[in-house]
């Protein structure tokens, strides 16, 4: 299993493409997941199933999601669920995957989803939950994980040639940033490679840790 993480714009998700055609040339089995904790496919179905926002417009829609996210009951919930599911996610489905024989590349993972709670759920002190430490747990380790890094200021340039149609303002992408960096002074990723070069000298920095 290999990781891969940063902030959104990054180049995660060229440089997975890249990684996984180049092994799929060596006849290596690969498969690329997308997580997003909150967002992952179990939640996702099992909040359509409770949401009671269905044939509402757009404007009621979104006022139904905040009046969840501002009861501290339902947040915590959420929260709660939230940790449960990525649990599962990562400490049995993504196991599951591997038994076959299929090299995973993950597309964000673990320490990206601590610092996307830490942004929402900045006023909750879950890190002591036992749901939290029985996650941190059991969670599958990768054999390679890799974090590029670039400024707030690059990934907002991509941001707006990608046209992304929700962008986070370059405050919040500061904010997100500096998370990591105290992640990496606390040795999260093995690899730490710097995506504001081309994207051919970073998919050779990749690999280069790959073959090893």
């Amino acid at each position: 299993m290999i990781s891969f993480s940063g902030i959104d714009c990054g180049g995660k998700s060229t440089q997975i493409d890249k990684v996984y055609e180049k092994l799929t040339e060596q006849h290596i089995k690969c498969k690329i997941i997308h997580s997003r904790i909150g967002y992952t496919p179990v939640l996702e179905f099992f909040k359509t199933l409770i949401r009671r926002d269905k044939g509402l417009l757009d404007s009621e829609k979104a006022d139904y999601r905040e009046a969840i996210h501002t009861n501290s009951k339902k947040r915590r919930l959420l929260l709660w669920l939230s940790i449960m599911d990525i649990s599962l996610y990562y400490g049995i489905y993504f196991r599951i995957i591997e038994l076959f024989g299929t090299t995973i590349l993950a597309d964000r993972y673990f320490w990206d989803s601590y610092i996307d709670l830490k942004m929402k759920y900045f006023d909750i002190d879950y890190e002591k939950w036992i749901a939290w430490n029985i996650c941190k747990i059991i969670y599958k380790k990768p054999k390679y994980s890799i974090i590029y890094v670039i400024p707030a200021e690059v990934s907002m340039y991509r941001s707006t040639l990608k046209d992304e149609p929700w962008p986070e303002p370059i405050e919040v992408r500061e904010k997100r940033i500096k998370m990591y960096m105290e992640e990496i002074k606390s040795n999260r990723w093995k690899y730490i490679i710097d995506a504001t070069k081309t994207i051919d000298e970073v998919f050779y920095e990749t690999m280069e840790i790959i073959n090893k």
